[in-house]
């Protein structure tokens, strides 16, 4: 990315200053002023007129330009009556020169002056550290991003300092870093070193110095961002990823169920090509944010050249996620059919369509994420797909292709749009062109996903609060708790909630989790969730909240009418299977509850469990409602 392209003006921000522009005016418009009346005033000047024209005009010239120059000539004493011109014109010509000697000091040295100032004024702020993607994308999205908000970054080299951004070369210690940043005054810290084992090493020691800041950590691996524990418990340390973030904004602006249910799949079938980093987040995120209970049933295709590789690291990884291999039937719905197949498209393999025929048969595809390296073409390999698809009758699903700065795609609504529509081949033509006209998905059309700010949303860096909706649910989750308790025991002791910034990093990320997983929760109680997604022309962000508290239950147990207890125990029961799911993605086992192995007791059906954990699955579904209603503690629910 060029500088320009990265907000960094290649002169200094003080040429666009108000300040300096006006001294530019003023030095110009005295100049002009100055010039004019000199040339008046000196037609009176004796010594002048006797000349021949010729040289009058030449010693006019020679005169009139020298107001600029301070010369001792508009110093010495004027005697014809018309002196007035000239004394004006000295005084407007010292004006214009000296404005200009100003303009021309700040022009050299401006630059550094305003970085001085800048550093001192600054509050508040954003300060980016390291040379890796993460950095480069944040600073140069960051006035888009923010509008109002300044940064300083710290690189290797120094930058010229632009409107709302500042960059100086990183020199000396960390202490001395952190200073030249105004690192203590500053409201988030964003560190990527380009390598996460540098990067999680920097963000500690800067978390620990700073404990007033955000400091967040690009950690390319979501797998392992996900397993990072702090030194400093109290120390406002979050990692995040591109990958998690890219992957968790598009499940959530066009939700998997929602494709499937537009095409009366009788489950959610995802096909990934590419089970990179970005490709194993989709998975993830599809498992984590689209869990349903009108789909219970949920299917996930791979296709990758190394994906034999690929599939014992992540059976692995998540040994009690994914059904072993061959299985028949959905189970119980507490794991994820997953089908690896080692191959490329782009070799037109029989062997790989028979494959995903043969997959396409318990349901039919509803979303393609095509997640391969930058070497291999991502969009031609989308394009590609697309006419695969159409030509071997494959899956008529949208193909969501990631590209980091939007592969000259144009956007589209959020949600389901057209999917599914149109019953004949010119149907689908019409429909298309419709489709393109009003900015919406329509059957096999290929859309990007994965720009920076579109993964910095899905991260949570764009929430007004970091991780605010997630620290508001646990909050309002743990008071529910404590109120259900004292009405069953009002002599039991009263339990105070852990505060969110000593809570085990694990629970921290369940809590973002379940937040992740609101609107799925409001879609299956009945809430429009498709038509509130494509209701903003520019799109919802991921932490946004949809109007859905009206159809969720909210009472207790004891004022739940027969209706409202009926849908209190599908919820509650489509809550504990999202639980379960969160567990084996942590790799979680069933066994006497024991947290430093990770086993758990209630990883069996909902029906099974006992009622006291049923209450806590109850409980989610009340703290979701309050969340919906705007009433948890900080809550802001946008509609």
């Amino acid at each position: 990315m060029t500088q320009a392209e990265a907000g960094i003006s290649g002169r200094p921000a003080t040429r666009k200053s108000i300040f300096l522009i006006l001294i530019s005016a003023l030095a110009v418009l005295f100049g002009v002023v100055a010039l004019a009346l000199a040339a008046y005033g000196w037609t009176f000047e004796p010594e002048v007129t006797q000349d021949p024209l010729y040289m009058r005009i030449t010693d006019i010239t020679v005169r009139t330009i020298k107001v600029l120059l301070l010369s001792d000539i508009y110093y010495e004493p004027i005697e014809h009556p018309e002196k007035w011109p000239l004394e004006t014109a000295r005084a407007l010509g010292v004006a214009s020169s000296l404005l200009f000697g100003v303009r021309l000091l700040l022009y050299a040295i401006g630059s550094h002056i305003h970085a001085m100032w800048f550093r001192f004024t600054s509050s508040n702020h954003d300060v980016i550290i390291g040379a890796g993607p993460a950095a480069e994308e944040y600073a140069g999205n960051h006035g888009a991003l923010f509008k109002s908000r300044r940064a300083i970054r710290l690189a290797d080299e120094r930058a010229p300092t632009a409107k709302r951004l500042a960059t100086y070369a990183r020199t000396g210690t960390l202490e001395n870093q952190l200073r030249i940043a105004a690192a203590s005054r500053a409201r988030r810290i964003l560190v990527d070193e380009g390598d996460d084992a540098d990067t999680w090493q920097s963000a500690q020691a800067i978390a620990r110095k700073c404990r007033k800041a955000e400091v967040l950590a690009h950690i390319t691996d979501p797998w392992m961002r996900d397993r990072l524990s702090r030194e400093a418990p109290t120390a406002r340390l979050t990692p995040f990823s591109y990958a998690g973030g890219a992957a968790r904004q598009v499940m959530l602006a066009h939700p998997p169920y929602l494709l499937a249910q537009k095409l009366k799949a009788p489950a959610q079938h995802i096909l990934i090509v590419g089970f990179g980093q970005v490709g194993q987040s989709a998975a993830r995120e599809f498992i984590v944010t689209c869990v349903s209970p009108l789909f219970p049933h949920m299917m996930v295709t791979v296709v990758d050249p190394q994906a034999g590789r690929l599939e014992t690291d992540f059976r692995s990884r998540h040994p009690d996620l994914c059904k072993p291999k061959n299985a028949v039937g959905a189970g119980d719905g507490s794991q994820i059919d997953f089908g690896f197949f080692e191959g490329d498209f782009r070799l037109n393999d029989e062997k790989l369509f028979a494959f995903i025929r043969e997959r396409s048969k318990a349901s039919e595809i509803c979303a393609v994420y095509v997640a391969v390296d930058l070497e291999r073409r991502p969009l031609g390999l989308a394009l590609a797909l697309r006419a695969m698809a159409t030509q071997e009758k494959l899956f008529r699903a949208p193909v969501f292709v990631c590209a980091q700065h939007g592969a000259g795609l144009p956007a589209v609504h959020q949600g389901a749009g057209y999917v599914g529509g149109g019953e004949t081949g010119k149907d689908r033509i019409a429909l298309e062109r419709q489709a393109e006209q009003d900015s919406r998905l329509c059957d096999l059309r290929v859309v990007s996903f994965g720009s920076w700010p579109e993964a910095f949303d899905g991260a949570g860096l764009l929430e007004q609060d970091l991780d605010g909706q997630a620290k508001r649910f646990h909050k309002e989750y743990e008071r529910l708790r404590a109120e259900e308790a004292r009405r069953t025991d009002p002599a039991a002791p009263q339990m105070d909630a852990q505060p969110w910034e000593v809570l085990p990093d694990q629970l921290r990320v369940s809590n973002r989790r379940v937040a992740a997983h609101i609107r799925a929760k409001a879609h299956a109680a009945g809430f429009e969730l498709g038509a509130w997604l494509d209701s903003r022309k520019g799109g919802w962000g991921t932490h946004d909240l949809p109007p859905a508290a009206h159809v969720l239950p909210g009472e207790p147990d004891d004022a739940l009418t027969a209706e409202s207890a009926g849908q209190m125990r599908t919820l509650g029961e489509l809550e504990h299977r999202r639980w379960m799911l969160d567990r084996y993605l942590d790799g979680w086992r069933k066994g006497e509850r024991d947290d430093y192995a990770r086993l758990r007791p209630d990883l069996i059906p909902f029906s099974e469990i006992a009622e006291t954990s049923k209450k806590k699955d109850y409980t989610v579904i009340r703290t979701t409602r309050m969340l919906l209603e705007g009433k948890a503690p900080g809550g802001k629910r946008r509609s």
